[in-house]
């Protein structure tokens, strides 16, 4: 009984010392530097349950993009700034010979840590904050003359508004320069002014200089 559990002893101790070997050796594998990123999702704004019946054609849910400049400090954690371009949404009034419209992006900044799980995959959690712009605007055009009116304040939502913002994904390195990752995002609004909560579903590549 003594030798079995010597033995379940040390294969424990192998398969502990086996996975941080691994561990460590992946996070060998992860460059430090500068990189750059794109993604393209979906988003969901939760815009529409924030405006009035009459304004709720200008919630816009669809497709998002991101774009990002970051640098590894040590390989297992980065900062990052990006920029968020949502879809925009509009329709036309013909009674009021109106259009309204609604465009939203948002600039982030972000602490990113990096988990590697083997060789050439990871996870990563990212935290920080969004400063999120949603512009709600009216367009009429009477005799050629157009005039422009900021509805933010009529519908009760913010211009701007920094917001919290949070992140999950799983990276792939195709070649220790070239990765892919997934991810969702969220920006979580705050006040009782603020547009909707901002989940965004994306894929994107990145490069690692150096």
């Amino acid at each position: 009984e003594k030798i079995i559990i010597m033995l379940r002893k040390i294969v424990l101790t192998s398969v502990l010392a086996s996975s941080t070997l691994a561990v460590m050796t992946a996070n060998a594998a992860l460059p430090s530097g500068l990189y750059v990123s794109g993604q393209v999702g979906y988003a969901d704004t939760n815009l529409k349950s924030r405006l009035s019946p009459l304004k709720s054609s200008l919630a816009n849910d669809g497709l998002a993009g991101r774009l990002a400049i970051g640098y590894k400090l040590i390989p297992n954690l980065a900062l990052e700034l990006g920029y968020l371009q949502l879809s925009s949404a509009s329709y036309n009034s013909v009674k009021n010979n109106c259009t309204y419209s609604n465009k939203q992006h948002a600039v982030d900044v972000l602490a990113k840590g990096i988990l590697p799980i083997t060789s050439n995959v990871n996870i990563y959690g990212k935290l920080g904050a969004a400063y999120l712009t949603t512009q709600i605007q009216s367009k009429t055009t009477n005799a050629d003359i157009s005039t422009t009116t900021n509805l933010n304040s009529t519908v009760g939502i913010d211009k701007r508004q920094w917001a919290p913002e949070v992140a999950v994904g799983m990276g792939y390195d195709i070649t220790p320069n070239v990765s892919v990752d997934t991810s969702l995002t969220h920006i979580q609004t705050i006040g009782n002014n603020r547009p909707g909560n901002i989940d965004f579903l994306a894929v994107g590549v990145a490069y690692t200089f150096g």
